[in-house]
């Protein structure tokens, strides 16, 4: 139950699909989300009205609307907020493991699926325009995008990299970690966009792609799973606007101090400031259970979440919680993203669920009777999508809609790569542990 006259956070829209939801993107200039399922199709909605979208009607005649009963509705701060499906897809043989807006405009779409394959397809219409023209040495584990290049780690600890402009002329970091790349953030405090950290078993890699494995850092002896960059407020990133002179404040705005932020498989948030790629400087506990995603939000905030299921709101600098989110289901929570206005969006189970931050939740802390009262919440809105197994006349990647399906044995892999990452914790985290309550508190330190 929640204390009396506190508001109860809850999505503004749910959408639920008939299969499990591997990935999520958001544009970063429109209000439309992205969502790879276990089965290889990829749905494209629009969930909300915003003031910079004038186009939306224009965009009716083209949706595929597949139950037929309309949008629903939901007022939320005078804007009208609707979920609707722009297209879908089948396309990939296997899971879609990884998805991906290009950096600048959010006019395309990059998708990694199981089947080894890479597809770049136009946002708006969902057709194909390129794919990679040769498979990737193993299956996807993640991918990121800049202005000029996709990145995409594999199972095998490698790192390939992709010309964004016209998807020739990869280039491949083979393995550089000792297993499965498990996320790869850009560093965009250098001012440009060569330098990536690349996370995979208990290690952070800093890579240049024009120079190659710049740092490995120090084993943490607890699995790294996920990865993001906060910046201050006055971070200002543009790397095709430097002059050849600069003044003290430019330079110091350029190389601001930012903070590196992971979960670990042992529910902890490690956090990497001062410029140093060695080892970690601060920690602090969310749960019991593994950290699984991790996105960054504006104000030197990150979202974070895993497998119990509870999305954090976490103050970089004071590393406490201040507020929460659950998203709910037996799965937990695989993704994260941010939008433009500010909305996040959640993934896990069978559904996706968008949330709109409001000043009087972002200064609540999270408790204990939270997270039991959090578990047992269910969203008000859910509209049911079709059932993504059966075969679409209409699916617009025409050429990949006699694919079989191999998903269930990309289930297998991942929820067996999932067992061992909630596994017993490494000697470090034990003896941490014996120190501390049996149940931690969210809003401490470690």
């Amino acid at each position: 139950m929640s204390r009396p006259g506190e508001a109860v956070n809850q999505p503004k829209t749910t959408l639920t699909f008939a299969e499990s939801v591997f990935a999520v993107a958001v544009s970063p200039k429109e209000s439309v989300v992205a969502s790879g399922l276990a089965t290889g199709h990829v749905f494209l909605h629009r969930y909300a009205r915003d003031d910079d979208d004038d186009d939306d009607d224009d965009d009716d005649d083209n949706t595929d609307d597949e139950d037929g009963d309309g949008e629903d509705t939901i007022d939320d701060s005078s804007l009208e907020i609707k979920e609707q499906l722009v297209w879908k897809t089948r396309r990939h043989k296997g899971s879609c493991r990884a998805l991906a807006f290009d950096d600048l405009n959010g006019t395309t779409l990059y998708t990694a699926g199981s089947d080894k394959v890479i597809k770049l397809a136009d946002a708006h219409s969902g057709k194909v325009i390129a794919k990679n023209s040769h498979a990737l040495p193993h299956p996807p584990t993640c991918m990121t995008t800049t202005a000029t290049h996709a990145l995409v780690g594999v199972e095998s600890g490698t790192v390939q990299v992709y010309d964004a402009r016209d998807f020739t002329s990869p280039s491949s970091f083979t393995e550089i970690l000792p297993d499965d790349v498990t996320s790869i953030t850009q560093l965009a405090q250098y001012q440009n966009t060569y330098q990536f950290i690349a996370t995979g078993e208990t290690v952070v890699v800093r890579l240049d792609i024009r120079k190659g494995v710049l740092s490995t850092s120090e084993s943490q002896e607890d699995e790294i799973l996920c990865s993001t960059v906060a910046y201050p407020s006055y971070f200002e990133y543009s790397p095709h606007n430097l002059s050849s002179t600069t003044s003290k404040s430019s330079v110091q705005t350029r190389r601001a101090p930012v903070t590196a932020v992971m979960g670990m498989s042992t529910g902890v948030l490690t956090f990497w400031t001062k410029d140093n790629w060695e080892d970690q400087q601060n920690r602090a506990i969310l749960s019991t259970e593994s950290i699984d995603c991790i996105a960054e939000y504006p104000g030197d905030r990150v979202l974070a979440s895993g497998a119990d299921g509870i999305v954090r709101l976490v103050d970089v600098k004071s590393r406490k919680v201040v507020s929460s989110f659950p998203h709910g289901g037996h799965d937990g929570v695989v993704a994260l993203a941010v939008d433009s206005k500010g909305r996040f969006v959640s993934a896990g189970g069978e559904s996706v669920a968008i949330w709109t931050l409001q000043d009087s939740t972002e200064k609540r802390e999270f408790s204990d009777s939270d997270s039991d009262s959090d578990s047992v919440l269910k969203s008000k809105s859910a509209s049911k999508i079709g059932n993504p197994d059966s075969k679409d006349d209409d699916d617009i990647d025409s050429d990949d809609g006699d694919s079989s399906d191999n998903s269930d044995d990309s289930d297998k892999k991942r929820k067996k790569r999932k067992r061992r990452r909630r596994g017993k914790p490494k000697n470090r985290i034990i003896q941490q542990s014996k120190t501390s309550s049996v149940r931690p508190s969210f809003a401490g330190l470690d």
